[in-house]
């Protein structure tokens, strides 16, 4: 049986982490127009450009406090649906409308952090996907990136629960908190910066970055469950 989390879920402000993220985006964009904004590609979401990845932060959280919740099972339809009615719409005007949904969602997540926790994640996945488009690195210390951890973690544990049972423990360290998932003698660790480790359990690194990432033993076994997307081709540098 696994081991308690020696860092468990910290007391944090999920609203406050939130509306500073929200913040950072507005901020990172503040010298960006229309016309960079529509023609930029986002490298770890190569579907979309900067407008279209701000208008998909925004429209989740617009659509969320009109009461238009997602619809059960594959709600991939309602996501494309918040990008590309904002299409046209100016990427300032883009930036208003979450600004104005902004205050009223970040208190349902100061309510209900278990329920839309991943949506802060969301977001502050998204933040560093933007400055990764942009060239502008900064805020990976925020504790945005702490709370993302611990909801990738849980992830983790629960893919692994999923795929059967493995050959032993992985061990997860990061930020000054431990994870210890799986069963039996250690087989894996990893310790690296908390910013890394979102970005690696997030699949924002390439599979051969992933195996590369620093292991002491062998990750292998371990693949299927950390990664919840299909990895970058590409190695992804930021």
């Amino acid at each position: 049986m696994s081991t308690p989390d020696e860092g468990a879920d910290p007391v944090a402000d999920h609203a406050a982490e939130y509306a500073a993220c929200r913040a950072r985006f507005r901020a990172v964009l503040a010298d960006v127009d229309d016309a960079a904004a529509s023609s930029v590609v986002v490298p770890t979401c190569p579907a979309w450009t900067v407008h279209d990845l701000v208008a998909h932060v925004t429209g989740i959280a617009a659509a969320i406090v009109a009461r238009d919740n997602p619809p059960p099972g594959d709600n991939q339809a309602w996501v494309d649906a918040q990008v590309a009615v904002r299409r046209e719409v100016p990427l300032a005007d883009i930036l208003d409308e979450w600004d104005e949904a902004g205050p009223t969602f970040d208190a349902l997540l100061g309510r209900k952090p278990k329920a839309f926790g991943g949506l802060l994640y969301d977001a502050v996945a998204h933040e560093h996907d933007l400055r990764g488009a942009l060239d502008r690195p900064g805020a990976r210390d925020s504790g945005g990136i702490d709370i993302s951890n611990a909801i990738l973690v849980s992830l983790v544990r629960g893919d692994l629960a999923t795929h059967g049972p493995v050959p032993g423990t992985l061990r997860l360290v990061a930020g000054g908190r431990s994870w210890e998932l799986g069963q039996g003698a250690p087989v894996a660790a990893l310790d690296t910066s908390a910013f890394e480790l979102m970005r690696l359990l997030g699949s924002r690194r390439s599979r051969a970055q992933v195996l590369a990432a620093g292991w002491d033993g062998d990750p292998e076994p371990f693949l299927a469950a950390l990664a919840h997307m299909p990895l970058p081709p590409a190695d992804i540098i930021e």
